[in-house]
């Protein structure tokens, strides 16, 4: 009975011993932390072999593949490591798990004598050319690397005009290097040339209630079509804004929410009673670009400042061009602050309540629509 025993401990620590590892061309060696049966090889080796981009820092490392990669928190016991899938330190160097890496880049991942890690040369499938832009397409996800005289795609191939097949990939001669290079997914690789374009600011209307929620009922009117109304006609004069809404759908708070998140100014519409004209702004902001957005805008330069407003905004700024078009119309605004949750967001956002004596004709309608749209213009620095 001692023999078949000897026999599985033998096995079972032979199957735990270091084998060799093949990574591309690079020769190394795949070790198993922990006694787990998953193979780890030297980060560096794996990103050198294949052409992998590798970032390095203290607690974690990332391997990349184009748009895709794969980040590992390090850990620094070997048990641990394992029983967590980590990277592990081994002295000076960091070790990956080399199957999850495989899944995650699209690796060839195969177990013979030892472990072989390859990675398909990918094909150029083609190229698009616009002003200050290329855009190449291929079979895989591929890395570009900036070199004198133009860029190298490692590990590919094609047969477009301008390029130059290569030991270790298709390069392109540039006259001059490209500004900005990037892979937007999709196998692609992005090359352009110039400023950046400045970023368009999302303007987000919001119809109060609507579907199963009607709010506040005015004879046969409903509150969330009004609001329907009047946002629907603010964002025809505001082109590229978009509606949380566009029908009657019930729609609830988290959504919009969510959908405020990227807003560089929201509205959101309701009516009450009479003909008062109110604005609920927020009284404290969570969001660190949010709380501090105010004291950026009030000292940065036209150009920064329009920058910013694309991605944080002062809502407080926002209501005070509201107000002045507003009163432009001989309306008087009351403005009030508290803990309201669809205000606060990184952006600029109010709550606009109108009483519905202000709604009674086509008029009214329209001249507060474009009383809302004007302001919501002002402040963000347009015509």
């Amino acid at each position: 009975m001692r023999t078949p025993v000897l026999l599985l401990v033998l096995g079972a620590a032979l199957a735990q011993a270091p084998r060799p590892l093949q990574v591309g061309a690079l020769s190394g060696e795949a070790i198993y932390p922990g006694g787990r049966g998953v193979a780890y090889g030297e980060a560096r080796l794996v990103a050198q072999g294949l052409g992998l981009s590798l970032w390095q820092g203290e607690k974690e490392v990332a391997l990349g593949l184009g748009s895709r990669y794969r980040n590992f928190p390090i850990a620094e016991e070997e048990r641990q490591a394992a029983a967590t899938g980590s990277a592990w330190r081994r002295g000076r160097e960091v070790w990956v798990p080399l199957r999850p890496l495989a899944e995650a880049l699209g690796l060839e991942y195969q177990v013979q004598e030892g472990i072989v890690l390859n990675l398909p040369w990918a094909r150029l499938l083609g190229a698009e050319r616009g002003q200050g832009r290329l855009l190449l397409r291929f079979s895989r996800e591929v890395n570009a690397v900036l070199q004198e005289g133009g860029v190298l795609f490692l590990l590919a191939q094609g047969e477009e005009p301008g390029f130059r097949q290569e030991a270790l990939g298709l390069f392109l001669p540039l006259e001059a290097p490209p500004d900005r290079l990037y892979y937007p997914g999709g196998n692609r690789v992005a090359l352009e040339w110039g400023p950046l374009p400045r970023p368009s600011p999302l303007v987000l209307l919001d119809p109060g209630h609507g579907g199963e929620d009607p709010g506040l009922l005015f004879g046969d009117l409903k509150e969330k079509d009004l609001t329907l109304d009047l946002a629907r006609r603010t964002a025809a004069r505001l082109p590229g804004s978009r509606l949380t809404r566009t029908g009657d759908e019930t729609l609830p708070l988290e959504a919009r929410l969510r959908l405020a998140q990227g807003a560089s100014v929201l509205v959101s519409f309701h009516v009450t009673q009479g003909s008062a004209v109110n604005l609920f702004l927020p009284e404290a902001r969570s969001a660190p670009l949010g709380r501090n957005a105010e004291a950026l805008l009030a000292s940065a330069p036209r150009e920064r400042a329009a920058l910013l407003r694309a991605h944080a905004g002062d809502p407080r700024r926002l209501a005070e061009a509201l107000e002045r078009t507003l009163s432009a119309l001989g309306l008087v605004v009351a403005r009030a602050e508290g803990p309201y949750a669809l205000t606060d967001i990184p952006g600029a956002a109010v709550i606009l309540e109108v009483g519905v004596e202000r709604l009674q004709t086509e008029e009214s309608r329209n001249a507060l629509a474009e009383a809302v749209a004007q302001a919501i213009r002002t402040y963000l620095g347009g015509p």
